[in-house]
C-alpha cells in the first residue's frame, strides 16, 4: 500500500509552540515535495462576527499575522505555501480545512499556557478522532532531523496508514525506521503458555510484514517484539532507539475509536494519548484510510 502526501497542512496561532510546529510542517513539505497550507481561526463564529465586529476584528487581525509569519518563512526555505484564516472554533475550521492527501501539523504544549491549536481541548478533540494524519509537534520539540523513525506495528498501523506514512517520512529523510510490535500484557496474563506463544508469534509476523514492506521501499529498519502495556512499551521504544519522531495508528468505528479485545493488540485513542502527552518528540497519528476526511 502507498501513501503520498498530497500538501502539507499547518494550524497555527503565532504562539512559540505553533512555531515549533511551523518548523516541522516547513522540513515535512520541503522532504516531501508538498505545499504547504497555513491555517487559523479567529475563534469567533461567523454569526457573532456579524453581529460584533471588534472582537472579531481583533482576533482576525492576529490570526492574520500568525499565518502570514509562517508564509513569509515558507517563502524564505522555498517551499510552495497558501494561507487562510476562517471564523469559528479552532477544530472546527481546521477540521473545513483538511482533505484527503493531506498531513495535518499543529503545536502541542504541556498543562499551561494558551493558545487555540494548542494540546487542550482542540488538539485533543482533532487528535481524539484525527481527520486526516495528525502529527503534534511538542513545544520543547528540536529541529527536525528524523534519523530514527518509530512505528507502533500494530494490525492497524501494518494493514491502515501508519505504517505507509512512516516508511514515506523514513524514504524522503533517509532515516531507519524502528518498529515496535507488542503483546498486550493484559492478554498475556490471561492466557495459557500455548496462547502467549500465538500472541508472541503474531507480533512477529505484524513485524516481519512491516521490515519487508520498509525493504521493498530501500528503507533501512530494525524492529523488536515486546510484552507489556502498550503505551509504556512504545515511549520506551523511542527513549532506546533515539527515535526524532513516532508514528501511531489508530482505528475507528464511525467517531467511535474500537478498543481493546482479548488476543489481538489494537492502537486505540488511549495509548495514542498517552504517547502524545509524554513523548518528547513529534507525533503522528494516522486513522485509517477508510477513515479518512474526503475534500
Amino acid at each position: 500500500m502507498t501513501v503520498t502526501v498530497e500538501r502539507v497542512v499547518l494550524a497555527t496561532d503565532g504562539s512559540e509552540p505553533a512555531r515549533t510546529a511551523a518548523t516541522h510542517a516547513l522540513f515535512l513539505a520541503r522532504v516531501l515535495d508538498a505545499p504547504l497550507h497555513v491555517v487559523s481561526a479567529t475563534g469567533t463564529s461567523p454569526a457573532a462576527a456579524a453581529e460584533t465586529a471588534e472582537p472579531s476584528v481583533s482576533a482576525a487581525f492576529e490570526a492574520e499575522e500568525a499565518v502570514s509569519a509562517v508564509v513569509r518563512r515558507a517563502l524564505l526555505a522555498d517551499v510552495r505555501a497558501t494561507s487562510e484564516v476562517a471564523d469559528g472554533p479552532a477544530a472546527a475550521v481546521v477540521e473545513r480545512a483538511v482533505g484527503e492527501g493531506d498531513l495535518l501539523v499543529i503545536g502541542r504544549r504541556g498543562q499551561t499556557g494558551s493558545g487555540r491549536f494548542l494540546v487542550g481541548s482542540v488538539a485533543e478533540r482533532l487528535l481524539g478522532a484525527p481527520p486526516v494524519p495528525t502529527l503534534a509537534v511538542p513545544a520543547a520539540a528540536t529541529d527536525p532531523e528524523y534519523r530514527t523513525v518509530a512505528l507502533l506495528a500494530d494490525g492497524e498501523s501494518s494493514s491502515g496508514s501508519a505504517a505507509p506514512l512512516a516508511r514515506r517520512i523514513a524514504a524522503a529523510t533517509r532515516a531507519t525506521l524502528q518498529p515496535l510490535s507488542i503483546v498486550d500484557g493484559r492478554d498475556a496474563a490471561v492466557g495459557s503458555r500455548e496462547t502467549l506463544r500465538a500472541l508472541e508469534a503474531e507480533a512477529r509476523a505484524r513485524l516481519n510484514d512491516v521490515v519487508a514492506a520498509a525493504a521493498r521501499d530501500a528503507v533501512e529498519s530494525g524492529g523488536t517484539v515486546r510484552i507489556g502495556e502498550p503505551a509504556a512499551e512504545l515511549l520506551a521504544h523511542v527513549e532506546r532507539v533515539g527515535a526524532d519522531v513516532v508514528v501511531v495508528g489508530v482505528e475507528r468505528s464511525g467517531r467511535e475509536i474500537r478498543r481493546f479485545r482479548r488476543t489481538e493488540h489494537r492502537a486505540d485513542g488511549v495509548v495514542a494519548s498517552r504517547v502524545v502527552r509524554h513523548a518528547g518528540v513529534p507525533v503522528l497519528v494516522a486513522p485509517s484510510v477508510r477513515d479518512s476526511v474526503k475534500r
